[in-house]
């Protein structure tokens, strides 16, 4: 079922960009570049295992990214494609079980000690970009993309509190519960709707974005000494901001 989700998120992708840009116009056999940075602010949602976790609260999280976008109709600059990487850090910290070396796992609902968790991806982005102005021609829009985003875990830092005394400080790889290609990979699906300053004249344009990212699968935060199936959930809503350039 996930991996019918994913390949539904990328024809989704192709209808669009096909109905708009292959069929309206013909094919650009050498189609503008540019490059793309932006810096992100984000809301994180979480959804955990109430069995064996409890009082999640979101912390600190933003993203940086660096694109490469491509007209699909060079000659109105209305439809793009982009690939690229990113870097994503977000934090948040719940209330769970402590089991030390030797000691019988009891689940009787005594969650008192606190996990702070600060995460590490790295993302691929596909995205198709519709610019309901011209690029070339009007100096501003409102921009509208989809897409697919690959993610990658890299390590994690948890630390381990009880009654504010630290107990533990150590760095793990988060897993996933459905992995694509890796045990450390899944992916997002991506929607966002922005504002874009086109300068026409210009090489420099300026764009701001609202965007929301769903994660298609729950990652495990898993040491030897928390309970079992910490699993959790997350999608995240976030305001970009960013610059683009031809290359």
């Amino acid at each position: 079922m996930k991996i019918i989700t994913h390949i539904s998120v990328l024809l989704t992708f192709f209808f669009f960009n096909k109905t708009e840009a292959l069929y309206s116009y013909p094919p650009d056999k050498n189609p503008i570049r540019f490059s793309k940075f932006n810096v992100a602010i984000l809301l994180q949602k979480y959804s955990f295992n109430a069995f064996h976790s409890r009082n999640i609260n979101s912390g600190i999280s933003y993203l940086l990214a660096y694109h490469q976008e491509f007209t699909l109709d060079k000659s109105r600059q209305k439809n793009f494609f982009s690939i690229g990487i990113e870097y994503l850090y977000h934090s948040f910290s719940f209330d769970s079980y402590y089991f030390k070396n030797d000691s019988v796992q009891l689940y009787n609902g005594k969650m008192d000690y606190n996990y702070l968790v600060r995460m590490n991806e790295t993302g691929f982005p596909l995205l198709y970009k519709h610019n309901f102005s011209r690029e070339n021609n009007d100096m501003s829009g409102i921009i509208l993309s989809v897409g697919y985003v690959y993610r990658v875990m890299l390590p994690a830092s948890v630390f381990v509190r009880y009654k504010g005394i630290k107990q533990e400080n150590i760095t793990i790889r988060p897993t996933f519960k459905v992995p694509v290609l890796s045990k450390y990979a899944n992916s997002y699906a991506h929607w966002s709707i922005g504002y874009q300053k086109n300068n026409p004249a210009g090489k420099m344009k300026m764009y701001f974005e609202i965007y929301i990212r769903y994660g298609f699968s729950p990652f495990l935060i898993q040491t030897n000494y928390s309970a079992n199936s910490l699993y959790f959930g997350n999608y995240f809503i976030g305001a970009n901001i960013g610059i683009k350039w031809k290359n």
